[in-house]
Parts: C-alpha cells; sequence; structure tokens
C-alpha cells in the first residue's frame, strides 16, 4: 500500500460502530475540517462524549447502505466482523474503506499518526500487530527534539512568505 497524507476537508467520513475501535478512529478524524458521521445503534461512553465535544453527526441506528452512499471515506468498525466485510463489499469502487476487523477488504489501512508542529509520521505494520505499531510510534515520537519542530515551524512561515511574494 502506498502511504499518503489525505486531505478530507469537506469531505463526507462515516464511522460504522461505537465502541473502542471506532473511537479510535473517530479521535484521529474528528479534528479533521470534514463531515464525520458516526452510524451505531449503541455508543460507549467515550465516544458518545466525543460526539458532543466535537458535535459530530450520529445515527442511531444499524449501518445500511443509505448511510454509505455519499461517503468519501468510511470506516467499518463495528464489532461484528460480517458487518464490517458487509460494509466493504457495499461500497462503491471510488470509495476509501478502512475495514478493522479485515483490513484487506479494505482499500485504505489507517496508520498510527505522529504529530508535532508540522512534523507528521505514519507508523503502519500492514495490520500485523497494532501494539508494535503504538510502541514503534512512541519510539520516533521520543527523537523529535522541540528545536527541530521550532526550526521546521519556522522554515514553514518563511516558505508561504516567499510563495506570496512570487505570485
Amino acid at each position: 500500500m502506498l502511504p499518503v497524507h489525505l486531505d478530507l476537508t469537506n469531505k463526507q467520513v462515516v464511522i460504522a460502530g461505537g465502541g473502542s475501535v471506532a473511537l479510535r478512529r473517530a479521535k484521529t478524524l474528528c479534528t479533521e475540517p470534514c463531515h464525520l458521521t458516526v452510524v451505531s445503534p449503541d455508543l460507549s461512553e467515550e465516544m458518545a462524549c466525543l460526539i458532543d465535544t466535537y458535535a459530530l453527526n450520529w445515527k442511531e441506528k444499524k449501518v445500511g447502505a443509505e448511510d454509505l452512499k455519499d461517503a468519501f471515506f468510511i470506516v467499518a468498525a463495528t464489532n461484528d466482523p460480517s458487518v464490517n466485510e458487509w460494509i466493504a463489499q457495499t461500497a462503491q469502487p471510488h470509495q476509501l474503506v478502512n475495514c478493522v476487523s479485515q483490513s484487506e477488504l479494505g482499500n485504505v489501512m489507517v496508520p498510527k499518526v505522529v504529530k508535532a508542529g508540522k512534523v507528521t509520521i505514519s507508523v503502519s505494520t500492514s495490520g500485523a500487530s497494532p501494539a508494535r505499531t503504538k510502541q514503534l510510534a512512541a519510539a520516533i515520537e521520543s527523537l523529535l527534539e522541540e528545536e527541530d519542530i521550532d526550526a521546521l515551524d519556522a522554515l514553514y512561515i518563511e516558505r508561504k512568505k516567499r510563495q506570496r511574494k512570487s505570485r
């Protein structure tokens, strides 16, 4: 799989599921400038809090084909692998799908993301070990020095100034 950083600005994103895995995906996506909808008949307490905090859309029901229709990005994160499989099979070829129970059914894997200023690092073990992915990401994050982050932020500002002047 090709690692990419995806701009979700104004895109429809659907998370099917209201449990712990759906929550992890929602935490990653709720700060993106997308239109995020959670579809689940039940929510964990923490997911309910996240929905309230970020004013996310919640459809209190089992996921159906109509919920997927307009989505750019779909996360199949229910606690039922057969439902996740159905979601992956129901999605259209142009839609991005992350199937948490069987990553090979989707066309997107969501990596562990480390962000510090303008630095964004994606870490994945291609589904082999989410626990090891977290360990590797933590090790990489510990290598980031505050002065490097500050220097990159300053370089970003300078680059934007040069780009504005050249227009």
